[in-house]
């Protein structure tokens, strides 16, 4: 481990975008995910250390490309980081948000592989570089999202038996008698002691929420995610108002004000994502401002990071007193990942570990193959 009072130079800051193929189709009310356009940070000392960083590109969720990611990152962001010291995180941090509004992914991207080079350096875990950890280990969740209730129940159980106790259902994709069919089959299938929620992706209209959560009160369904589109707050207010079951915001939830916002609309929690909220210190005080408003979390990784953000997703919850909803890591939707040993599920958890930084070491090979040039 090298002295804490020696500077720790930035040499570098390098992006690169990749196209990463699923191992199936995700479909989501909106959209359906075949490949998925990530950027990858990768900042290097002057005395040699490297941290990586990874962010989705997401038009629909950030208003970021992974083109113009890749040009700011390289051609706007790096500029104002090379040659300064990377130990004064907070304030090279600050200086970076001086100079750029908004383009939350590109910046939790840098900041994520900053702590990781911060991480190798000092020998330590991510985790302990943000706060210390109140756990060492994470439950993921599963999504499930084939497009048909029979894919969704075949996988439901081949993932039980692989561990998973808790599952996320994407709604919005089949008419509501359908989802309401198959969430009952889901919970008859998976039994009494396992978790489910259901993320509708602003695919719901309040008449079928309404009758989704009726149809369904006896599979106690956790929470509904994000039913409606984050302009429609007079549904939101009514849902809520019903007190039938807790709504997660995700979609509607950019900023601190944006939580205080849902939290006088009666929403119950808030899915918390590197990516949209800008990096990990943003994330944090998201956290806390959940916790001083009584507010449930769900961590969460956008579909789909590989396990370098998916490693990230892990250290935040770790470091987070409380997840009450859960963790929602997407590298094992990826039919190629870009480390050398993707993070694993044993028991239906997902161990930390003591490695330094982020804990992974990236695939130069796989990184070279999928990027877009």
């Amino acid at each position: 481990m090298m002295p804490i009072h020696e500077k720790l130079m930035i040499q570098s800051v390098k992006a690169y975008a990749v196209a990463l193929p699923l191992t199936k189709p995700i479909k989501m009310a909106h959209a359906v995910f075949e490949t998925v356009e990530n950027v990858i940070v990768r900042i290097e000392s002057e005395d040699g250390f490297v941290g990586w960083g990874e962010a989705a590109s997401a038009p629909s969720l950030t208003g970021e490309t992974w083109q113009g990611m890749v040009s700011l990152i390289e051609g706007f962001i790096a500029p104002l980081m090379v040659g300064r010291d990377a130990r004064l995180r907070s304030s090279l941090m600050s200086h970076i948000g001086a100079h750029i509004f908004g383009a939350t992914g590109s910046i939790s991207a840098v900041e994520m592989a900053l702590i990781d080079l911060l991480g190798h350096r000092y020998n330590l875990p991510f985790a302990m570089l943000i706060g210390g950890m109140c756990r060492d280990h994470v439950e993921p969740m599963w999504i499930l999202g084939n497009g048909s209730m029979e894919a969704d129940l075949a996988d439901a159980q081949f993932r039980h038996g692989k561990g998973y106790r808790s599952f996320k259902v994407k709604g919005g994709t089949q008419s509501i008698d359908q989802e309401i069919e198959a969430t009952m089959r889901l919970r008859d299938v998976l039994g009494q002691d396992v978790k489910i929620c259901i993320d509708a992706n602003s695919g719901y209209d309040l008449a079928k929420a309404r009758r989704y959560i009726s149809a369904t009160s006896a599979a106690r369904v956790e929470f509904i995610e994000q039913p409606f589109p984050r302009q429609d707050i007079a549904s939101l207010k009514a849902l809520a108002a019903d007190g039938s079951i807790p709504i997660c915001a995700d979609q509607s939830v950019h900023d601190i004000a944006d939580i205080h916002l849902q939290s006088t609309c009666g929403v119950s929690g808030i899915a918390l994502k590197l990516n949209k909220l800008g990096g990990v210190t943003a994330a944090l005080h998201a956290a806390s401002i959940c916790e001083e408003n009584g507010m449930k979390i769900i961590v969460a990784a956008k579909v789909a990071e590989s396990s370098i953000a998916s490693a990230a997703i892990m250290h935040l919850a770790s470091v987070i007193p409380s997840v009450e909803w859960g963790v929602s890591l997407t590298h094992p939707y990826l039919a190629v990942d870009l480390v050398k040993q993707p993070l694993e599920l044993k028991d239906g958890k997902s161990f930390l570990g003591n490695k330094p930084g982020l804990g992974i070491d990236v695939d130069m090979d796989n990184l070279d193959r999928y990027r877009i040039r």
